[in-house]
């Protein structure tokens, strides 16, 4: 049960990790805590996420209908935003972590997890430990993705912003295709 609750935990965070480099890749490192408040909405979230799955029951089956879609609109608009700023010929200056875009983000890539928590009795696996489990995976993989974004940043020069928004709306759009296939 524990590579299980591993293998979910790691595939629920690699969307936080895409996501995480996206934003080093645009944002400018003007605080040390960036990465730290990044990674933490982002565990907090997915773990969040997972409870309110297992504790919503029918709720959640009417969210799951539409988490996809979600997903796919706050990663393509924020993706979009990037893009549009690394084309525009000027000195890119990415707007600065806020509440409003961490929030955004962090619901974008934690929606799958309501799914996973509506899931897990049906699958044998405990509330406690998966939240935990998906909640530091997901901690460890997007700081160690704005990590990674901030290098790709410093190779690219503003232009990684571009970069970083394709990367947020093919994020988006595997979310959205995982979704639609899996339901045909």
């Amino acid at each position: 049960m524990i590579e299980i609750m591993a293998a979910i935990a790691v595939g629920l965070a690699l969307d936080c990790f895409s996501a995480a480099f996206a934003a080093g890749a645009c944002w400018e490192r003007m605080k040390a805590f960036t990465p730290l408040a990044l990674a933490a909405s982002f565990g907090t979230f997915q773990a969040g996420m997972i409870w309110m799955g297992w504790a919503g029951g029918s709720f959640i089956e009417a969210v799951v209908y539409y988490d996809h879609w979600i997903a796919f609109i706050l990663l393509a608009a924020v993706g979009s935003h990037m893009i549009m700023e690394g084309l525009s010929g000027e000195v890119v200056r990415c707007e600065s972590l806020t509440a409003r875009l961490l929030i955004i983000l962090s619901v974008a890539t934690s929606i799958d997890a309501l799914a996973v928590g509506f899931s897990l009795p049906f699958i044998g696996l405990e509330v406690v430990g998966m939240s935990i489990a998906a909640g530091l995976a997901s901690l460890i993989l997007a700081a160690l993705g704005y990590l990674i974004g901030l290098k790709a940043r410093g190779l690219a020069g503003e232009r990684a912003s571009i970069l970083g928004g394709v990367i947020l709306i093919l994020l988006g759009l595997k979310i959205l295709l995982e979704h639609l296939i899996g339901a045909a």
